[in-house]
Parts: C-alpha cells; sequence; structure tokens
C-alpha cells in the first residue's frame, strides 16, 4: 500500500523536476516594457545572465540585483511566460524639474531623488526656482506636486516653476506667459481650467494666466 502511494509521487516529483531544469523551460528571451528614459539594451545587458536559468526558479531578488544600479527604476514587476520568456515590466521615476548645482543642473523626481545631472537647463523639464532650494524643503514639495499635476506634454512647455512659498507657485512658460498658481492644492483642477483657459484664447493670448482660484480663474 505505501510503495502503490509512494511511487506516484516520487514519479511526480521526477517529472517536476525534469520540467523545471529542462533547457525547454530556461529563460531563453527577455522582454523589458515601459521604458521610456533608460535605455532599452543596456537594461537588457544587466539582465542577460539571468538567460538559461529556469525560469520557475528567477526571483524577485535576481531582479532587484540587477536593475539596483538604475536610479531611474522606481519599480517593477516581472511575469513568466512559459516556456522560456521572462517579461520585466518597469516604471520609471518621473522628471519633475531641475535645481542649479553650481556648475549645471540636477534633475529630481517628486521624492527628492536626484536622477541626472545635465551640462544646460533640460528643454522637456521645468527649472525649479525655490526659496531655500533644498530638495527637501516646502517650496520643493510644492513646486513638486503642481508640476507632478501637469500632464507631460505640457510640462515640456514650462520653462520654470518659482515656489516663493507653500501658496505662491508660479510658472514661467517658454513662450513667455506667466501663470500665477498660488498653492498645490487643487492642482489637478488647476491644470484643467488652464488647458481650457490656453484653447480659449489661442488667437489672442494673454500674458497672464491666474488659475490660483480655479472656480474663478484670470486672464491679463
Amino acid at each position: 500500500m505505501i510503495v502503490a502511494i509512494v511511487a506516484p509521487l516520487v514519479a511526480l516529483a521526477v517529472f517536476v523536476a525534469v520540467a523545471l531544469f529542462s533547457p525547454v523551460m530556461s529563460v531563453r528571451t527577455i522582454e523589458v516594457e515601459g521604458l521610456d528614459r533608460l535605455d532599452e539594451a543596456t537594461v537588457h545587458q544587466a539582465l542577460a545572465d539571468l538567460e538559461g536559468r529556469p525560469l520557475a526558479l528567477v526571483g524577485s531578488g535576481d531582479i532587484a540585483e540587477r536593475l539596483a544600479p538604475f536610479v531611474l527604476v522606481q519599480s517593477y514587476s516581472t511575469r513568466a511566460e512559459p516556456p522560456s520568456t521572462l517579461v520585466v515590466e518597469v516604471i520609471e521615476r518621473q522628471a519633475i524639474g531641475a535645481l542649479p548645482n553650481g556648475g549645471g543642473f540636477t534633475v529630481y523626481d517628486a521624492a527628492g531623488i536626484a536622477l541626472w545631472d545635465a551640462a544646460t537647463a533640460p528643454m522637456d523639464v521645468p527649472s525649479l526656482e525655490l526659496r531655500g532650494g533644498d530638495p527637501g524643503s516646502d517650496a520643493f514639495a510644492s513646486a513638486a506636486e503642481v508640476s507632478l499635476a501637469l500632464p507631460s506634454a505640457f510640462r515640456s512647455q514650462v520653462a520654470t516653476i518659482e515656489a516663493a512659498s507653500l501658496d505662491d507657485v508660479t510658472l514661467e512658460l517658454r513662450d513667455g506667459t506667466s501663470v500665477v498658481w498660488g498653492s498645490a492644492d487643487e492642482s489637478t483642477k488647476k491644470v484643467e481650467v488652464l488647458l481650457a483657459l490656453i484653447a480659449a484664447t489661442s488667437d489672442a493670448p494673454p500674458s497672464q494666466y491666474d488659475v490660483s482660484s480655479p472656480e474663478a480663474p484670470v486672464t491679463r
């Protein structure tokens, strides 16, 4: 009776072991999704030594170790697609602004993490002008919240975000138009109102938009 029970279990264990460690079930293709600023070839190279490993035995720690050098990686997830494909989906940190660093600029995300350095002010993210320009300051947090609320396509049209205080944020667009923002409160609503105003005044753009009170915006 015992032999009759054990034999199928042993056979099953052997089958599973063969399946797990079979070359057919090993990683042969690594797909990386979600990349924007990161170079795909560089990320693939960092993960390349996982090829040949049993697909089912590639763990989260294996991926974390290889992606750790990439500061732009905020988080990731993985999934196995049998028989041999490992998919790594990356969520990148979002650049919200650049601060002068003495010899150029450092680009930050909303958490105040330095993403990269640039010799000149980047054209696709705003420069930040802060009272007490520390990434850990309240002014930075306020400017970051405003920038994060902007659609990425519109954020690239913003030259500077000036935060004199928590309640005194001003944007300057690359065409010279200024936007009085006020506090970071209701930033999502303010974005909607601002974009609607810009569309409505495209024939005769004003020099300033004031969305500090989004229910009663003003153009000047």
